[in-house]
């Protein structure tokens, strides 16, 4: 019981943490920087500000740290309950870390473009341009095999004893969206706006899905006495 309140504290905390560094990191540096379609002005934001992109490459790199604390934390919770799916779920979280981590690196050419002698404006608009899509088409692909962790998640929720049906509803419904919006940047390139019009309108609800659950985790996970599902005793013939 101790360790499980243990690790449920550590991966709740680290949740929460990783929600606000991602919050600034990407909410607030990267929206800023970088703007949609037009490369020379992110060139400009890009080249003023620095100091501020270099703290949004750390800030990604932090977050893979706590991502793989929190795939272990995860794994020390679920292993009594479902210690093969438990092992699953944390499996993909670290593929999740690897992939992304291959999204990140695209970053780093920006900078060391950005900090060069730029000679030609354009030309390093453009090659700007291309790491930042690449770094963006990797994620996704990354966020479709999150998607996969959440589902995972979602389920070992379900089977749990001691967790209410409504957080492994909760992840469940996170996943499909995470994996439904993120395969749909991939196979349909045509309905971009539709897509990212859907990923708007769902981002509350795909947060809420791990956030929840990280503050369910800090509150009740590992000292909970409640007991939501029981198993039916045998009838003696």
């Amino acid at each position: 019981m101790k360790t499980n309140r243990k690790s449920a504290l550590i991966a709740g905390i680290a949740l929460i943490i990783m929600a606000v560094v991602a919050g600034f990191t990407y909410g607030y540096i990267h929206n800023t920087l970088v703007i949609a379609n037009n490369p020379e002005s992110t060139f400009n934001n890009l080249k003023l500000n620095g100091l501020l992109f270099q703290a949004e490459i750390f800030g990604w790199f932090f977050i893979l740290v706590l991502d793989v604390v929190v795939a272990w934390a995860l794994y020390v919770f679920f292993r009594n309950e479902n210690k093969k799916l438990s092992l699953l779920t944390a499996a993909l979280r670290i593929v999740f870390v690897f992939i992304f981590g291959v999204a990140i690196f695209n970053l780093i050419p920006v900078l060391k473009i950005v900090n060069g002698n730029i000679s030609e404006v354009q030309t390093a608009a453009e090659q700007i341009l291309i790491s930042l899509k690449s770094f963006e088409t990797i994620w996704s692909f990354a966020l479709i095999i999150f998607g996969f962790h959440l589902f995972a998640l979602g389920v070992l929720a379900f089977q749990s004893k001691n967790i209410h049906n409504f957080w492994g509803i909760l992840l469940v419904f996170a996943a499909v969206c995470y994996t439904v919006i993120n395969s749909a940047k991939f196979l349909l390139p045509e309905f971009e706006n539709q897509v990212a019009t859907a990923e708007m309108i769902l981002s509350l609800p795909m947060a809420f899905g791990e956030v929840g659950f990280a503050f369910w985790l800090i509150i009740r996970g590992g000292k909970s006495r409640i007991v939501y599902r029981q198993t039916k005793p045998a009838v003696n013939s």
